[in-house]
């Protein structure tokens, strides 16, 4: 780098630039005066090479360089664009082949450390559950944060993990990385803008970070406004979205003016039209609808229906209630749930509920009302067509780009998760069905009603889904082994934890207590004192997973039916035949209701209803999905037969 000469000073000054302090402007080599026209520069700055063209997306090239712009203390790389700067970039380093265009101001004030560490009241409005987010901030890490806060040492540790990182970001100079473009934007003060991100037409940004790779770009778009956030990787925040004291995870997608505040929504999740307050949205959780409110609740794999609510204030001792919807739930149009409740995996909540429940022993369920009353009807949900969709959607539709991924979901619908509640349910609807009067119409289970009458028969619902999970684990150690032994078929990986372990659900990542024990309290002597080794710990128990599974199902099979897998596959395969048989058989049968009776009303506007709804819908025995399910059907007589040849 060098200073400016005399001619070239005279030359800029030609071309109507003007300095306070010619002598503190750091030039190339090979500097060109003809590209920096009507600037002003004040403090130090440092300029790159200037050289090649670029577009911005309106197929308009334009040669690199600095045009009408007002600078002041900057550091910019070789081969950026720089035009129409109404305020002032200040206090900025600016890295290679990067564009700015049509903005206000773009400045640091103070020190910042860009949104990393900033406390957020998640989960319980109230306060109590404050998570520090940062561009690291996964959501395994968030949830032993805000879920376990008993432990308070490790609660600390993990706020200091948070510090240690956020202080490393503490600057009093705002970075633009490499061949990002910011565009028609009017205020970013404070704000890390990372690699190849593209902000185009943002209103106000204050106090954040936009994380970004070249493989998994982050997109800010028109009219938003955001205080106080992270936005990770490959996310997207557009539409006049405003985002106050909130994290958007990787793969997310913010807009269509949906407003969050004190939230956080972690892989794949998408808010649209829609509101949340203090939500904890895990993995894949979806709004998308206007008078759609989430607030204080923990959601994941979810979605909401058009004018869901819930409530978290008895106004008393202020919003202190909060509620848990287990992963996979559903909540229809206008539903309405008063917190506290706890609702159990890939459960449905239809109408409005205004008791307290906990149903998360009784997975699978629609959740409804009737007369005010709220009414469970257990294991229904698993024969939804909508349930075996999502289970499939979620891994084909992860946007996540980025190689080191942050979240780590398991995405099984039948695992362990699921297979110990089930088990529970069993006993629990046997119970009730033994203990219940004859003459009731319903029984009370924590807070909610089951119709007497369904009992026995939705025990055995769970205890078909059971048997299809025992078969479907066992097949898949069958099918990965070449072994012709059953003894070497089934041996033990030496790596998995005892069978005898409850599982958790760590907001994605499905694992043993005995693992998360392990790694609380390796949290909490401090032998993981930073998220690197953090998320290296997370990524072996989500590795271990396949080796925890065969375990639990092992154990639990045994305790389950009273025998050895070992003794007993030959009977094990028979019913597995037989309840998937019986399942691709119900859900092929709620499939079908989609194209008959009066799914067809509102076609064929001035007759022939049939060939219009067919024109759009298609029929039943050609849609594409239900063409997968007969074939899986199929299937499983041909893997059925296989297996019983090689025993």
């Amino acid at each position: 780098m060098a200073k400016l000469s005399k001619e070239q000073i005279k030359a800029l000054q030609e071309n109507r630039c003007y300095a306070d302090d010619w002598s503190k402007i750091e030039i190339p080599d090979d500097f060109k005066t003809d590209r920096i026209q009507d600037c002003y520069f004040k403090g130090n700055i440092k300029i790159g090479k200037l050289n090649g063209k670029v577009d911005i997306g309106d197929g308009i090239e334009r040669a690199c360089g600095i045009y009408r712009a007002k600078l002041n203390n900057v550091n910019i790389g070789d081969n950026c664009y720089i035009a129409d700067v109404k305020g002032w970039i200040s206090n900025a380093d600016i890295d290679d082949n990067v564009v700015i265009e049509n903005v206000g101001d773009i400045k640091c004030t103070g020190e910042t450390t860009f949104g990393n560490g900033n406390p957020i009241e998640v989960l319980n409005e109230g306060g109590g559950r404050e998570l520090k987010i940062t561009t690291k901030t996964s959501a395994q890490i968030a949830y032993l944060t805000v879920l376990y806060r008993d432990k308070k040492n490790l609660v600390e540790k993990l706020n200091n993990i948070a510090d240690k990182f956020s202080a490393s970001f503490k600057k009093n100079r705002i970075y633009i990385g490499k061949e990002a473009k910011i565009l028609n934007s009017v205020m970013l003060n404070n704000v890390y803008v990372g690699e190849a991100a593209e902000i185009k037409g943002a209103q106000y940004l204050y106090e954040g970070t936009i994380d970004s790779s070249k493989e998994a770009k982050t997109e800010i778009g028109n009219g938003v406004v955001a205080e106080h956030f992270i936005v990770q990787k490959g996310a997207s925040v557009k539409e006049g979205a405003m985002i106050f004291s909130s994290l958007v995870g990787e793969g997310t997608k913010i807009g269509e003016q949906f407003s969050a505040k004190s939230s956080v929504f972690f892989a794949n999740s998408e808010g649209f039209h829609s509101e949340a307050c203090s939500a904890f949205c895990g993995p894949y959780s979806v709004s998308h609808h206007r008078s759609t409110l989430l607030i204080a609740g923990l959601f994941s794999f979810y979605n909401a229906g058009s004018g869901t609510n819930q409530s978290n204030h008895m106004y008393k001792l202020g919003p202190i209630h909060q509620g848990i919807l287990e992963r996979g739930c559903k909540t229809g149009s206008f539903s309405y749930l008063l917190w506290p409740s706890k609702v159990g995996a890939f459960s449905v909540v239809i109408g409005k509920h205004y008791a307290n429940f906990d149903t998360s022993d009784l997975p699978f369920s629609y959740i409804t009302d009737e007369d005010g009353k709220s009414i469970i009807t257990p294991a229904m949900n698993f024969f939804t067509v909508g349930t075996v969709r999502d289970g499939e959607k979620w891994p084909a539709r992860d946007r996540r780009k980025n190689k080191k991924k942050l979240d780590l979901i398991i995405f099984d619908v039948l695992s362990p998760f699921t297979g110990q509640k089930m088990i529970k349910a069993i006993k629990i609807l046997q119970e009730l069905y033994d203990s219940a009067d004859k003459g009731v119409e319903f029984v009370k289970y924590n807070g909610i009603n089951i119709k007497r009458v369904l009992l026995k028969t939705n025990k055995k619902y769970y205890q078909l889904i059971l048997s299809k999970y025992f078969g479907d684990v066992l097949i898949k150690r069958m099918q990965k082994s070449n072994a012709g032994k059953i003894s070497e078929i089934l041996k033990i990986d030496v790596q998995g934890v005892s069978g005898k372990n409850e599982w958790v659900d760590i907001c994605g990542l499905l694992c043993t207590k005995e693992r998360l024990n392990k790694l609380i309290s390796e949290i909490e002597s401090g032998k993981i004192d930073d998220f690197e080794n953090l998320q290296q710990e997370l990524e072996k128990i989500y590795n271990s997973y396949e080796a925890d599974e065969w375990n639990w199902v092992m154990e639990n099979y045994k305790e389950y039916t009273g025998k050895e897998i070992v003794s007993d596959i030959p009977a094990l395969l028979d019913a597995w035949k037989e309840a998937s048989v019986k399942l691709y058989d119900m859900v092929l049968n709620d499939a079908q209701k989609e194209f008959v009776g009066n799914t067809r009303i509102g076609f064929g506007i001035d007759g022939n209803q049939d060939a219009d709804f067919e024109a759009v819908r298609g029929k039943y025995d050609t849609n594409k999905f239900v063409k997968q399910l007969l074939e899986r059907k199929s299937k499983v007589e041909e893997t059925y037969n296989l297996l019983k040849g090689k025993l």
